[in-house]
């Protein structure tokens, strides 16, 4: 019987807050504490991430109260209980509900397929792509009628088709279509990131949690009007409860996430716990008043969310008092800055010379996994062939990339410049099917222009998505524009994007390089020639005579070892082939990776950073370069480099003066033993659909000190590369004078950026 006293509405609102604000506790709880064991600083996090999570409970709540009122006023109370009362009484009502239910998920399969075909052309294409979203929902909705009508024929079969799903006891088939599709919907999931993704490079506790907060919710009504009901029926006052629950909510969470976090709270919720970093991040998207895509939400890095021209991706114009890109301060315009990053080196004096370039990019190689380096597995170096290499060569031992990622390292190496001052094509770029791998613009100056226009014969021999000839590359493939220069490449059996990273191509591209080599040599002609590696980068293929013995990280690292020892094998067979032809006497070998990999030392945005693109730690831009050219002795050199000042390096060997656009500088002196003024190392963590965070790095002139510049959190952090080259204490606050000194000289460099 139905209560005469009650009101349907306020009593379904109370009921669905109610449930809402309870999952949403208990999820706080659990987060609060396995944040606490480990997050440094104690519990002062604990009220600001309980806030985070009670807003997205009041909002799951009030939808569900609304729909139980709803159901309450139309129906009456306990309608639910009833309806399936019914359906257990009624076998021929749950086939008919049933296969309504079916017919209605098959028919909304095309509408699945036609949002995907036609989110491109319609979104992504136009100008303004809020018209095209709209053009989308538009057409979206003039299509469900049709569906519509599909769904009566499908009704009709399904309806017979329902005979065969069986009614478990009390429970009737409606409820069993329900939880059967959920857990293929769930194991399904599961497939596809534990099979086809690198499902440790998500932050599934995140979505877990967040699942778990609609569940959680499903979960407490059940009982609270199941078997808890008298229970909940002998409680006084429920709804005065619930009403001053939900207020309770709502201030604790303007009070909490309408000011500054300290530093810890942000590293505590941000890093270390499981949902923080989620829920900071969507209410970043909605908190953006002047829209320029930057927040200030929960210390975010926009410094005035009321002017569009303020943020910290604007340009700082020098003496308006105004401190644009929200670094700390106005720009002082000088003459040369602190860095000293922006004074151009004099062209070289020295002649012409008729050398060849063998310029060989192994793709995710650690600076510090070099047997030269002192690293070992199995008691044993396992680049043997690096390591004899660098003994006949100049290693810089010191050597920082300026991006974490192949598609901003790349392209920085080779025009020598920093990643956010690379030219892209933003017009041709196709966001956001391949907005991770953006177009580079033909205006760049990349080293094989310059390697062409000094008379070499400049070839490339790769086999990877990233390296398609325009001409060649299907649509369905990124586009980066990165052969410019070349009067040949060679990117035989490259795969797609998924392939590419479960490929092994060194057996394929090595042979044809060798080939290359004796044709080249045979030739006469000074030649230029680029190849790429791609075996370290994930996901990690195994091989024979490499049998993997750990478990969890420790496998994913050993395998990671294993591919660098493979692969150090190829690279021998190049180096033996250079000698092979005659060649070494007359070649400048260049050796170089364009980032690490991270095997879960650190952890952003509440996720364990295991592979690469998502930091700008030390594991990430510390590679190796390696040069060995003719007359020049073999040494170790310890000064700080940039992976930018490979490229004039090679111009200046050759006695070419380097483009004006470049911003690297040439490393004779270092090469030859002379000395040579040190300068910081920088690096960019440029956002990306797939990570969409920002990030400055800085390493200090005389490398003891690495400054990291979190922009999308507005967090610095500051490692002693010294003692602490791993980067796990932060001394950002105790070391005050250092990181004073550092990010003066890093907002300098950030304020030059623009200029050109």
């Amino acid at each position: 019987m139905d209560d005469p006293k009650s009101t349907p509405w306020r009593d379904g609102i109370a009921a669905g807050l109610g449930c809402g604000l309870a999952a949403g506790i208990l999820v706080a709880l659990v987060d609060v504490i396995a944040t606490a064991g480990s997050a440094p600083g104690g519990l002062g996090f604990a009220p600001s991430l309980v806030a985070l999570w009670l807003l997205p409970s009041l909002i799951v709540g009030g939808y569900a109260g609304v729909v139980a009122g709803a159901i309450k006023a139309q129906w009456g109370d306990r309608a639910v209980g009833r309806a399936f009362a019914r359906l257990r009484a009624d076998d021929d009502l749950d086939r008919a509900v049933a296969a309504a239910l079916v017919a209605g998920v098959i028919a909304a399969v095309p509408v699945i397929f036609w949002v995907k075909k036609a989110a491109i052309p319609l979104v992504a294409t136009p100008e303004r792509k809020n018209v095209g979203a709209l053009l989308l929902g538009v057409a979206t909705v003039g299509l469900l009628p049709v569906l519509g009508l599909l769904a009566i024929p499908i009704y009709r079969v399904a309806r017979r088709a329902m005979q065969i799903v069986p009614r478990l006891g009390p429970i009737p088939r409606v409820l069993v279509l329900v939880l059967g599709a959920i857990a293929l919907v769930i194991a399904a999931a599961l497939y596809v990131v534990f099979n086809m993704l690198d499902w440790r490079a998500l932050n599934l506790r995140a979505y877990a949690m967040l699942g778990a907060l609609p569940a959680l919710a499903v979960a407490f009504a059940w009982l609270a009007y199941g078997p808890l009901a008298r229970v909940r029926e002998k409680l006084p006052a429920r709804g005065v409860i619930t009403a001053v629950a939900a207020i309770g909510s709502v201030a604790l969470a303007a009070l909490m996430l309408n000011r500054v976090p300290s530093d810890a709270t942000l590293t505590a919720v941000m890093d270390h716990s499981m949902g923080g970093a989620k829920l900071v991040g969507v209410g970043r998207a909605f908190v953006d008043r002047d829209g320029d895509g930057y927040s200030p939400f929960f210390g975010g890095p926009d410094c005035d969310d009321h002017d569009k021209e303020i943020h910290p991706g604007a340009k700082d114009v020098p003496n308006d008092g105004i401190d644009n890109d929200c670094t700390g301060g106005d720009r002082v315009k000088s003459v040369e800055i602190t860095t000293d990053q922006n004074v151009q080196p004099p062209p070289p004096t020295a002649p012409k010379h008729a050398y060849n370039v063998v310029f060989i990019m192994i793709d995710t190689l650690r600076g510090d996994r070099l047997g030269a380096a002192g690293y070992t597995r199995d008691g044993k170096s396992l680049t043997p062939r690096l390591d004899a290499f660098i003994k006949q060569s100049v290693w810089f031992a010191r050597a920082y990339s300026q991006a974490p990622n192949t598609p901003r390292s790349m392209p920085s190496m080779m025009t020598s410049r920093y990643p956010s001052q690379v030219a892209i094509d933003h017009d041709k770029t196709d966001y956001p099917k391949n907005g991770n791998y953006p177009r580079l613009d033909d205006a760049n100056d990349m080293l094989f222009e310059s390697l062409r226009a000094a008379g070499l014969h400049t070839a490339g021999q790769a086999s990877h998505f990233y390296f398609c000839h325009d001409e060649e590359c299907p649509a369905s493939r990124v586009h980066p524009n990165f052969l410019q220069g070349f009067d040949e490449f060679d990117d035989d059996g490259a795969l797609d994007i998924a392939g590419s990273n479960h490929d092994t191509a060194a057996p394929r591209i090595v042979p044809r390089v060798t080939a290359q080599l004796a044709a080249l040599a045979k030739a006469k002609q000074p030649f230029a020639l680029f190849v790429h590696l791609f075996e370290p980068h994930s996901t990690y293929m195994e091989h024979d005579g490499w049998p993997i013995t750990e478990h969890g990280t420790a496998a994913l690292a050993q395998k990671y070892d294993y591919e660098i020892a493979f692969e150090d094998g190829f690279i021998g067979q190049i180096l033996d082939a250079i000698d092979k032809e005659g060649l070494a006497k007359d070649t400048i070998v260049v050796l170089v990776s364009d980032h690490g990999e991270a095997f879960g030392a650190h952890r952003i945005a509440g996720q364990d950073l295991f592979f690469h693109g998502q930091s700008l730690y030390d594991e990430l831009i510390h590679v190796p370069v390696i040069v060995r050219a003719p007359d020049v002795a073999p040494r170790e050199v310890d000064q700080v480099v940039q992976v930018i000042d490979v490229a004039p390096t090679i111009l200046d060997l050759l006695g070419q003066a380097p483009p004006k656009a470049w911003k690297g500088r040439t490393l004779l002196p270092l090469l030859k033993g002379e000395p040579q003024a040190p300068r910081p190392a920088f690096a960019e963590l440029l956002p990306a659909p797939e990570w969409d965070h920002e990030g400055k790095s800085m390493i200090s002139a005389d490398g003891k000190w690495h400054l990291f510049f979190r922009q999308s959190d507005n967090k610095y952090e500051l490692y002693d590369m010294t003692a602490d080259h791993d980067e796990q204490h932060d001394l950002f606050e105790e070391k005050a004078d250092v990181a004073a000194t550092m990010k003066k000289q890093l907002g300098e460099w950030i304020d030059a950026l623009g200029d050109d």
